[in-house]
């Protein structure tokens, strides 16, 4: 189980380096208006991503070990199609997104939609090396094509950053499909029904609680740049991606421990797994959360530019919400791998109603710290109910997360292990 982690760990690494020196590219190359253009570009993508995933998403990985996989795959490309067309011009009528780019958001939508259900498929198989693989491949050619663009060709404008998507959740898709094509055999569709009933009732407990909980990171987009402007969501924009890069080690492990209880039956090893890891994924998130929070703000304007001004003080309002959510991360994917996703649900719709209730209320008054400080909220009361519920179904006492002797020799025991099996291997 190390192994993977640290496979997917590693994988996320890399990812986050990439996003990181893409966010500081596109920060240089476009400025403040620019990279908030982009924001709600790719904003736009991602919420049709998630109602796509309705299908092709998490429910897949929980269903492809009981069920055929073909009467799963057919179903998954063919709403990921309706999502991507209906997505699209539904949040251009209502001016989510730059009207202008429409039509992009619309096939860079259908493209990842394709590859995320191919990624899920790999999920579903325990394929994480291949999953983590093509992952790191996307990033580095998004990345390649970003600089080309801007540096080779100079062309420094958005449509850049849009043709590198294209290119990137292409070749995600292409490597995806020829990972899973042979393990796919059309066998008819007799039982469609069943499998229909079954896919829609896991995924729309899993996205709807994605959804909501999309809305809770990224409503205050929407409210930011109908109260302030595109520039300064593009301030705001970059501070929250450096914060959330935090969840890197959270990501890692909730994947692994998502596939490992998704496929076990015992609650018993449920339960242990999710609290070792909250507190492992809580001790390394408030580790580099602290480091963050000690850079000055004149370190942030330069790497990103002097437009860039007030960064760390969006990174202190956001400080609370990143590592309540580390925690929640944890929490989501056991409710999720022990068929409970109704509570990721609620707990999302507690965080958006709060979303909602600040957002309009703070972002006018505080500006970009007023949206900080609600993602905060929003983020802490969702992870307090999952922790609650978590208490009371597995029967675990708050004494049960301090870091004790016997976890550190599991991690010891877990080490030890994976380079025995790596020296012979």
């Amino acid at each position: 189980m190390l192994k993977k982690i640290l496979g997917t760990a590693g994988t996320r690494l890399v990812t986050a380096m990439v996003t990181f020196a893409v966010v500081v590219i596109n920060a240089r190359m476009l400025g403040k208006s620019g990279v908030g253009e982009v924001a709600l570009i790719v904003l736009g993508i991602t919420i049709i991503l998630l109602v796509s995933n309705f299908v092709g998403g998490g429910a897949m990985v929980y269903l492809l070990p009981r069920y055929d996989a073909f009467l799963l795959i057919v179903p998954s490309y063919t709403w990921a199609l309706f999502s991507a067309v209906a997505g699209a011009y539904l949040l251009a009528f209502f001016k989510l997104i730059p009207v202008e780019y429409t039509n992009h958001v619309l096939l860079l939508s259908l493209i990842q939609a394709l590859g995320s259900v191919n990624l899920n498929f790999l999920l579903g198989k325990e394929k994480i090396k291949q999953y983590n693989l093509i992952s790191v491949l996307q990033s580095l050619m998004l990345i390649s094509v970003l600089l080309w663009l801007f540096y080779g060709a100079g062309k420094v404008q958005v449509i850049s950053y849009i043709y590198a998507l294209y290119a990137a959740f292409g070749l995600t898709f292409i490597l995806g499909f020829a990972a899973i094509v042979k393990k796919i055999r059309p066998t008819g569709f007799a039982g469609m029904g069943n499998v229909l009933k079954q896919i829609f009732k896991y995924g729309s407990y899993v996205q709807g609680a994605n959804l909501l909980q999309l809305m809770n990171y990224r409503l205050g987009y929407f409210i930011i740049e109908k109260y302030l402007g595109k520039a300064v969501l593009g301030i705001f924009d970059v501070g929250n991606k450096m914060s959330e890069g935090l969840w890197l080690m959270g990501k890692s492990v909730s994947m692994v421990q998502y596939v490992k209880i998704s496929n076990t039956e015992d609650a018993g090893y449920a339960r242990e797994l999710t609290i070792r890891f909250i507190k492992f994924v809580f001790t390394v998130t408030l580790s580099m959360l602290i480091v963050l929070l000690l850079l000055p703000d004149s370190f942030f304007m330069l790497v990103f530019g002097k437009d860039f001004t007030g960064l760390n003080r969006v990174v202190q309002s956001l400080a609370v919400g990143i590592l309540s959510m580390s925690v929640s991360m944890i929490l989501s994917h056991f409710f999720s791998g022990t068929g409970r996703h109704y509570h990721n649900t609620i707990s999302s719709a507690i965080g958006l109603v709060l979303t909602l209730t600040l957002g309009f209320t703070l972002i006018p008054r505080m500006g970009i710290i007023g949206a900080g400080i609600t993602a905060s909220v929003s983020y802490f009361s969702s992870a307090c109910y999952q922790l609650i519920v978590f208490l009371r179904i597995t029967r675990t006492g708050l004494s049960d997360f301090r870091i004790t002797r016997e976890d550190v020799t599991a991690i010891r025991n877990e080490i030890k292990h994976f380079q025995l099996k790596k020296g012979g291997g």
